[in-house]
């Protein structure tokens, strides 16, 4: 059974992201979960090095459990709004944290082909400029590499908070539905 496994960023659970990946989620078949990254109980990396030489981190959290679950993953998906350009901190907490996965080409031990899929979803509360998702979709771009995730694609929703919300995106919905054919593939 395919394991799909979410992180979710966002700090309004009942907001256009979430909305997204449960759209999403529900044209995946397997086993889902969903982390939200809010309710993490995560330390910050403290370029320690630990992981230069170990599979694991030296801060014993709630990461030891998320390494796990993105090790048994078959599909890894991420999903935030954008703050500023980028993820909001509960989530770049995290992600910071996957330098344990980046380690392992100082360790040698990195796999030489991707052996998950991922994509990533993203919500801007204005209009359309310029830039509103590139800090944020690199970022996020980089964490599935980082996961071993090769990126089958994205889904970028602007004017979440101004003008519609998914119920009102019919192209934001034909996109996601797009995108799981891709990561079911």
């Amino acid at each position: 059974m395919m394991k799909v496994l979410a992180f979710f960023g966002g700090a309004r659970k009942n907001g256009n992201t979430m909305a997204m990946l449960n759209y999403l989620l529900d044209q995946l078949e397997g086993e889902k979960e969903i982390i939200n990254c809010y309710s993490l109980k995560v330390s910050p990396c403290t370029d320690c090095r630990y992981c230069f030489k170990h599979r694991a981190c030296s801060i014993k959290d709630e990461m030891v459990e998320i390494y796990r679950k993105v090790d048994e993953a078959d599909i890894i998906i991420f999903a935030s709004p954008v703050y500023i350009f980028g993820v909001p901190g509960p989530m770049k907490v995290m992600l910071d944290r996957f330098q344990m996965f980046w380690s392992g080409v100082i360790r040698g031990d990195q796999p030489e082909t991707f052996t998950k899929k991922g994509a990533f979803l993203m919500s801007g509360g204005g209009p359309l400029f310029e830039n509103q998702f590139t800090g944020g979709g690199l970022t996020l771009s980089d964490a599935l590499v980082i996961c071993n995730a090769k990126k089958v694609g994205e889904v970028l929703m602007d004017d979440a908070d101004i003008v519609k919300n998914l119920d009102q995106r019919p192209e934001i919905k034909e996109k996601l539905e797009e995108l799981a054919i891709l990561l079911t593939k």
